[in-house]
């Protein structure tokens, strides 16, 4: 298994210098250019091309790309033109932002599509499993742009239950430990700054758990349906087991596998899913980061996101895989086999 996640880990190597290639490619094919978007609009030819030629930008796109390979190699992901700053600075500052938020998203998501996809299951050919698939459907088809604005005219400027956007309002501060607001507000007992925070974070978190709530709610009906007809069920069934009981002890234990793989595939997919929703909600998280590096053509920011993006992902993935083998007796077996 370990010599799997280690061919990987390698395959994934071109797959990030693809990305990256084609990422510098788009941003630097784009119309506008770094120096005249950041300098005043007065700027003089001369300090034109001297932020340029101090910036690298007067080389070859080929020379830029191969400058920025050396800097990977040496974990020096270079500066923002934007910000003057660290890009892996810039990253690690705004990435606990983005992954409270997914998290907290993909909670939600769980919490409402694994009980409403056993309820489906348990309900199947009946209208309660109709009703269900509508909404599950209807969850995956919104846009979350559309969910998102929805939520804000409905909950915030129409019934001012909800603020509309940012982690905090202006004036409110929270003692940064781990950059998890939610967590750090009670680890120094500030639960005032708590309830400030998770009604911040439920408009952007619930847009973000809708569509997922639809993909859960139907894999999870298709796993409970799939073991439901296992002959340990019809057992459980004939020993007179309550419903509860079967669910509990039978039904979600054994389709736990495939709920798990999707639900690790939907974090991945959230992380890089945020974009939409941290600009839409002024979420200060590295979906934000991205969106204005690439109205600046900020490009060492912008490829600096995306290959933490991409990264992200592989990870997830290979740790899914890893899960897989642990939990699975199946996958260890033809592990084992494939060793013979």
């Amino acid at each position: 298994m370990l010599k799997n996640i280690a061919w990987r880990l390698l395959g994934a190597i071109p797959v990030l210098l693809l990305v990256m290639f084609g990422v510098f490619v788009l941003v630097n094919l784009a119309p506008g250019d770094a120096a005249t978007l950041l300098l005043p609009e007065d700027a003089t030819p001369e300090q034109v091309a001297s932020f340029r030629a101090a910036w690298g930008l007067d080389q070859p796109l080929l020379v830029q790309f191969w400058r920025f390979l050396v800097r990977i190699v040496h974990l020096d992901l270079g500066t923002s033109l934007r910000y003057q700053d660290s890009v892996g600075h810039l990253i690690a500052m705004r990435l606990p932002a983005t992954l409270e938020l997914a998290l907290v998203s993909l909670a939600l998501a769980v919490a409402v599509g694994v009980p409403v996809g056993t309820y489906a299951a348990l309900k199947k050919g009946k209208l309660g499993d109709g009703v269900v698939s509508i909404f599950a459907v209807a969850g995956v088809s919104a846009p979350s742009f559309w969910t998102g604005i929805l939520l804000v005219l409905l909950f915030s400027a129409t019934l001012n239950l909800l603020p509309s956007g940012s982690r905090l309002p202006f004036g409110v501060s929270v003692t940064p430990t781990t950059g998890f607001y939610l967590v750090d507000t009670l680890i120094h007992g500030d639960f005032d700054s708590f309830r400030i925070a998770v009604r911040h974070i439920v408009l952007p978190a619930v847009t973000l758990a809708f569509s997922m709530v639809g993909i859960i709610a139907r894999i999870t009906r298709s796993a409970i349906v799939d073991v439901g007809q296992e002959e340990f069920v019809y057992t459980a069934v004939a020993k007179g087991l309550s419903r509860g009981q079967i669910v509990r002890r039978h039904l979600l234990p054994n389709a736990a596998i495939p709920i798990s793989t999707i639900v690790g595939l939907e974090l991945g997919s959230l992380i890089s899913g945020t974009i939409i929703v941290e600009v839409i909600f002024s979420w200060p998280g590295v979906g934000t980061l991205l969106y204005q590096s690439v109205t600046v053509r900020d490009t060492q920011l912008t490829i600096g996101v995306v290959l933490v993006y991409t990264s992200m992902f592989i990870v997830l993935n290979v740790l899914i895989d890893l899960f897989y083998y642990l939990v699975d007796p199946r996958m260890r077996s033809s592990y084992a086999k494939a060793r013979a």
